[in-house]
C-alpha cells in the first residue's frame, strides 16, 4: 500500500502509475504487464522476480479464501453456500486491506447426482466463488491499474468429486445458451457462466475510460484452476469478438491444475492471448491427469491421436516447484502434496530451480493444513 495519502476518487476514475523509483527492484505499476504474462514470463521465473512471487500469492491467497469461506459441511443448513455476505467476504476473512470490493458471487449446479438418485438441484447451485473489482485508490496506484479478479474454489462436496471423474472432452461453444465444459468435471454451466460473462461485461462498460489501465485476472486451484483457464478462454474469446476489448490483458494464475483441453484448445487459447501460468508440484498427481496414456508427454504420437476426446494438453506455461523446503514433511500420502497451502508455502521460498529454498516465515506447521 502507498505511504502518502491520495485524494478520494469515484470507483471510475482514472490513476496514473506511479515513476519508477531509482531501486534496483522496479516498482509493480510500471512492469504490471510483465508480470501478468505479456512476455509469457520469460525471464521472470528462474530466477522469479519478487513482483511476480509477490502477485502470484497474493491472487493465490484469493483462491484460498474461497476454500475457507465455504460452508461444505453437509449436516449445515446452509450447505453449499459462502459463511459471508459479499460486503462482509474480505473484512470477516481478514483480507480487509485488499482494496477490493466483491460485485459477484458465482454459483453452480451439481446435476450428476440428481440425474442418479432423483434429487432436486438447488435454486442457484453451490457457491464456487466471487468476482471482485479493485476500488481503493492506493491500490489501484500500487499495482498500476484497475484490476478485476475471478476467484474459482476447487473440489470440497461429494457431488463435486463424482463431477470430477468425468473426462470425456467434448466441443468448446461460444454461446449464452450453452453449456461451456472442457474436461474432468471442469463444467462451467449455463448458471455461472452467464453469471461471470454478464458481470465482467457490466465492469467493463463502468471502467471504459481505463481501457489501457484494466486487467482481468483468474485464480483457482485444482478444479478452480481448471474453472479458471476455461473461464479465461471464454472471456477473452467475449473480448476479442464481441467488444473488440482485445487489449485488455486477461491472465490466469492456476495452483495445481489438471489439464483440461485438447490440443486446439491450448492453441486456440495462445492465439487470442489468453496468458496461464501453471504452478505445479513435482510429487502432486493431479496436474498428470487426465489423459494418463495419451497427453502432451507422448509428443508426436498424442499429436496424431488428438482427434480423439481423451487425449489432453496443458495450457500456458508451467513453474515447476520443487519440495525442497525444510517444514516439508517425509509422507506419502497423495493429499498432502496437492494442498493448496502447500502450493502457497514453496513459491513463497522459491528463488530458482537451482538455489535453496529461502523460507520468509510463510506457514511452516504445514500439517495444519490436512
Amino acid at each position: 500500500m502507498a505511504v502518502f495519502p491520495l485524494p478520494q476518487l469515484e470507483d471510475n476514475a482514472v490513476l496514473l502509475p506511479s515513476s519508477q523509483t531509482n531501486s534496483t527492484q522496479p516498482q509493480l505499476c510500471d512492469v504490471w504487464r510483465d508480470i501478468q504474462g505479456a512476455h509469457n514470463w520469460n525471464g521472470l521465473l528462474d530466477p522469479m522476480v519478487p513482483n511476480l512471487k509477490a502477485e502470484a500469492l497474493r491472487y493465490g491467497n484469493l483462491a484460498q479464501l474461497c476454500y475457507n469461506a465455504f460452508d461444505g459441511k453437509s449436516y449445515s443448513k446452509n450447505y453449499g453456500t459462502c459463511y459471508h455476505s459479499k460486503r462482509d467476504l474480505f473484512n470477516k476473512m481478514g483480507m480487509s486491506e485488499s482494496g477490493y470490493k466483491v460485485t459477484k458471487y458465482v454459483y453452480a449446479n451439481t446435476n450428476l447426482l440428481n440425474k442418479v438418485f432423483g434429487e432436486k438441484p438447488k435454486d442457484q447451485g453451490v457457491w464456487l466463488g466471487f468476482i471482485a473489482v479493485c476500488t481503493d485508490p492506493n491500490e489501484i496506484r500500487r499495482l498500476g491499474r484497475r484490476d478485476i479478479v475471478i476467484a474459482w474454489r476447487g473440489t470440497q462436496t461429494a457431488e463435486g468429486w463424482i463431477e470430477d471423474l468425468r473426462d470425456i472432452l467434448i466441443p468448446t461453444r461460444l454461446s449464452y445458451r450453452c453449456k461451456r465444459t472442457g474436461a474432468a468435471g471442469a463444467t462451467v454451466n449455463i448458471s455461472s457462466r452467464d453469471l461471470v460473462v454478464s458481470d465482467i461485461e457490466r465492469l467493463i462498460q463502468v471502467y471504459e475510460k481505463e481501457m489501457d489501465n484494466l486487467s482481468i485476472i483468474f485464480t483457482g486451484h485444482s478444479l478452480g484452476a481448471a474453472l479458471a483457464t476455461l473461464s479465461a478462454y471464454d472471456i477473452k474469446q467475449m473480448l476479442c469478438t464481441k467488444h473488440n476489448f482485445h487489449q485488455i490483458p486477461v491472465t490466469v494464475f492456476a495452483f495445481a491444475s489438471p489439464r483440461v483441453g485438447n490440443l486446439a484448445f491450448a492453441k486456440r487459447g495462445e492465439e487470442i492471448g489468453v496468458k496461464v501460468l501453471r504452478f505445479v508440484n513435482k510429487r502432486d498427481l493431479v496436474p498428470k491427469v487426465p489423459g494418463v496414456c495419451m497427453n502432451d508427454n507422448v509428443g508426436c504420437l498424442s499429436k496424431l491421436l488428438q482427434w480423439l476426446p481423451w487425449t489432453y494438453f496443458h495450457v500456458g506455461v508451467e513453474l515447476p516447484l520443487h519440495n525442497n523446503s525444510p517444514f516439508i514433511q517425509h509422507t506419502h500420502n497423495l493429499a498432502y502434496f496437492h494442498n493448496l497451502e502447500l502450493y502457497l508455502h514453496l513459491p513463497d521460498g522459491y528463488v530458482g530451480s537451482k538455489q535453496p529454498f529461502s523460507w520468509s516465515g510463510r506457514d511452516q506447521a504445514l500439517d495444519a493444513y490436512i
